[in-house]
């Protein structure tokens, strides 16, 4: 009698030796990516630092370079100092020598003055004082004031534009008293400081500060006529003085509060016989 055996399965033996060898390769992939994830991780690490050591290196040159350029404009300052002192001293040198020289000239000059001849002296002396006598446009004599309104125009006592015209039939309105009221002269104009001139030959009557018109000079120019100057300051003269026309009487003031916003002005009035005339029919 003959016994059959039965083959012995070899399917289960294979699929564990496949299973394993899979977990196999799953473990090495693994160390694979863990071991090449390192390595990124310190070759990034490794170039950062060395980027970090460039920059501290780039900063501790550029720190070098900056020290360097700022002892170099110490240096420099201190050359020009030093120049600057030179120049200063030989300047001071060349002063006092041309001192000394102009010194010794002028001692010499007052010497030979002092040696000349009295009669010469006595003569120089006449001489200068006939010319401070006539010198200078101030009027000794009295002259005889005779205006003509028929034959004698008025000078202008500075160039510019009229600001308020002459008024007194009707008001004319003032910007700075926000008002409308008669105005008796001509607002001219002016630049501070600017001279104002005579506008004819009299004699100065009245010097007065008044609140409206500030320092005001009054003129006698003859037959009944006057001329009132008003804004100036720093006056030429004084009461009882003559002038002739085209002669500085002042100069431009700061206008007073009642003119703050039409600016520095002259307040140029004419009167005849104390009535307020217009000064723009006289003028040329």
């Amino acid at each position: 009698m003959t016994v059959k055996r039965k083959k012995k399965s070899t399917f289960g033996g294979r699929t564990v030796t496949v299973a394993f060898s899979l977990c196999l390769l799953a473990v090495v992939a693994m160390i694979g990516m863990y071991t090449v994830g390192k390595s990124d991780q310190k070759q990034q690490e490794l170039e950062q630092q060395v980027a970090e050591a460039e920059q501290k290196k780039q900063a501790e040159e550029k720190a070098k370079q900056e020290e360097a350029r700022k002892a170099l404009e110490e240096q420099e300052k201190e050359e020009q100092r030093q120049e600057a002192a030179s120049a200063s001293a030989t300047r001071e040198k060349e002063t006092d020598n041309k001192i000394r020289e102009n010194t010794v000239a002028y001692g010499a000059e007052l010497e030979s003055e002092f040696q000349a001849e009295p009669e010469e002296i006595a003569e120089n002396i006449v001489i200068d004082e006939m010319e401070e006598a006539s010198g200078g446009d101030v009027m000794t004599e009295e002259p005889t004031l005779n205006f003509s309104a028929e034959t004698d125009k008025l000078m202008w006592p500075i160039a510019g534009n009229i600001i308020l015209d002459y008024s007194m039939d009707k008001s004319v309105y003032f910007s700075t008293l926000n008002q409308y009221k008669y105005n008796p002269a001509v607002i001219i104009q002016g630049s501070q400081d600017a001279s104002v001139m005579c506008a004819a030959q009299g004699k100065v009557t009245s010097i007065e500060t008044l609140d409206e018109t500030g320092t005001t000079v009054t003129m006698d120019i003859g037959n009944g006529y006057e001329l009132i100057y008003g804004q100036l300051k720093e006056l030429t003269v004084k009461e009882g003085d003559y002038r002739k026309a085209g002669e500085t009487i002042g100069y431009v003031s700061e206008p007073t509060k009642y003119y703050a916003q039409e600016g520095c002005n002259v307040y140029f009035g004419v009167r005849k016989d104390g009535e307020s005339v217009d000064p723009m029919t006289l003028l040329q």
